[in-house]
């Protein structure tokens, strides 16, 4: 099965590139600073996009009427494939119901998840969760994912463990059920487990994310793009 992978571009990466890639989705609409709805919705869209819409700018006193109308128009005018609502901040509850009527995909991040029909957009799992681990809470759920690479060191002592800040290391085992590579640094006193998800490890990712339920996949065009 082919992976379905959306790459999320900025207004001004469209504007750049071209050809556009596709899938891709436009993640520059958020909630208007100045007016009660959306700011930035695309004036053309290839065929099939994805509308991604954040809330940078806090909601107070935005329409939700007027927030799912205007999605609505611009589903239908650019034929998209579907809406994202990467919303990270609370308040948005009136927005998300209003918007799970809406005729096409609807994906929402975990927090707006409950009480709703839409897919839940969920962060790909850390380095060291399995996947089916991370996404077991929301068996039975359309899911989708965000596709990311990523990377973390972990230092070991004889107090515990902890995170700190990763440095250039290389990482030449591979990790299959975690589909991230290791290295391991050892000193006197602790020892720095590195780890690190690449393309290739993500790809791995995907396909089993797939097998578990996922169903589309969105990245960031600034890091997977080619």
């Amino acid at each position: 099965m082919e992976i379905v992978l959306y790459l999320a571009m900025t207004a001004a990466e469209y504007e750049k590139n071209r050809p556009v890639p596709f899938p891709m989705g436009w993640m520059a609409c958020h909630y208007a600073p100045y007016g009660t709805g959306l700011s930035n919705i695309p004036r053309d869209l290839p065929e099939g996009s994805l509308l991604i819409v954040n809330d940078r700018t806090p909601i107070q006193g935005h329409d939700p009427a007027l927030i799912v109308q205007q999605l609505s128009e611009t589903v239908d005018r650019l034929h998209c494939g579907g809406i994202l609502l990467d919303l990270q901040r609370p308040g948005s509850e009136h927005v998300v119901q209003a918007a799970a009527t809406l005729p096409c995909p609807v994906a929402v991040t975990p927090n707006y998840a409950q009480g709703t029909d839409c897919a839940v957009f969920l962060p790909p799992p850390p380095l060291t969760v399995p996947p089916e681990n991370h996404l077991a809470p929301w068996q039975g759920r359309r899911i989708w994912m965000e596709a990311a690479l990523d990377c973390q060191c972990i230092r070991i002592t004889p107090e515990g463990s902890r995170q700190i800040d990763r440095r250039s290391f290389p990482c030449p085992h591979v990790d299959e059920p975690l589909h991230c590579r290791y290295g391991m640094e050892v000193a006197l006193d602790h020892v720095d487990i590195h780890l690190h998800r690449d393309m290739e490890q993500l790809t791995a990712l995907m396909r089993e994310g797939q097998k578990l339920g996922v169903s589309k996949f969105v990245g960031l065009y600034q890091q997977l793009g080619t």
